[in-house]
């Protein structure tokens, strides 16, 4: 019994703490009762730093790379939320060729008519000033300030699932039977931040065509010109506004930028 005890003894004797020796002015070392050496504290308090400098390195990149990942589900969502809606549109009204567009920048009468009905509706703010239905103070991917849409150009909503919806009528008119008629934009998650174009807010395009509800990057406005990977990437970093970002997420899969 006291061979043990006294081989838990510190390594120190009692003579060096009797003379005032302090513990970090020597390696205190403990020895269990088998006699093998453990960590000195200041091993411990290194080992200890070491972890925190790892974690302040890898959280921020985890933590980023799993709301990229909720930022791609919530547009994959969007997207087919958009093109049940397109498809239930077409067997109420028939090919969207053959749909009446209104023109002078209206959202109403169009959002009302052919899509409306088909969206699980949580809050309508109509083409008003309410808010409560899509967040303020966006922002585009580079940082630069977007604005809202709050107003009469945009008809927005809240579906059930949380996710904002602002259409918006791009029928200038013209001539081109195939140009686009309209837009969706989507914030995946709502009121919730970054409220930032190319994170969780996407743009698609509505053209009066068999290429019907389309995310911006894929085609041009005109219906008939599809956008080339450069010119996608040239436009989806964070150096640009991020604009054709809808298509380069859904074709890769990731949010890679």
């Amino acid at each position: 019994m006291q061979k043990e005890c006294a081989s838990r003894q510190p390594v120190v004797g009692a003579r060096a703490l009797a003379q005032g020796v302090k513990m970090g002015d020597v390696g205190i070392s403990f020895r269990n009762s088998t006699g093998a050496k453990g960590f000195t504290l200041a091993e411990v308090l290194l080992t200890l730093a070491i972890i925190g400098v790892i974690a302040a390195l890898t959280i921020p990149a985890v933590v980023t790379k799993v709301a990229k990942d909720q930022y791609v589900t919530g547009l994959k969502k969007a997207y087919n939320t958009l093109k049940s809606v397109e498809r239930e549109a077409i067997q109420e009204h028939g090919p969207m060729e053959n749909w009446t567009w209104s023109t002078g920048y209206d959202p109403i009468a169009d959002f009302e008519k052919y899509f409306l009905p088909h969206f699980d509706v949580l809050k309508n703010c109509k083409s008003t000033t309410e808010k409560g239905c899509f967040a303020e103070g966006l922002t585009y991917l580079n940082g630069d300030t977007l604005g809202d849409f709050n107003g009469a150009r945009y008809y927005r909503i809240v579906t059930s699932d949380g996710m904002s919806w602002a259409y918006i009528n791009t029928n200038t008119g013209g001539t081109n039977p195939l140009e686009s008629r309209g837009a969706f934009y989507v914030d995946v998650n709502g009121l919730k931040g970054p409220n930032r174009y190319g994170r969780d807010m996407f743009y698609f395009y509505v053209f009066p065509s068999n290429l019907g509800i389309k995310p911006q990057g894929s085609y041009e406005p005109d219906g008939t010109t599809p956008i080339s990977t450069s010119d996608v990437d040239s436009h989806c970093n964070t150096s640009s506004y991020g604009g054709y970002c809808a298509a380069k997420v859904l074709s890769e899969g990731a949010m890679n930028y």
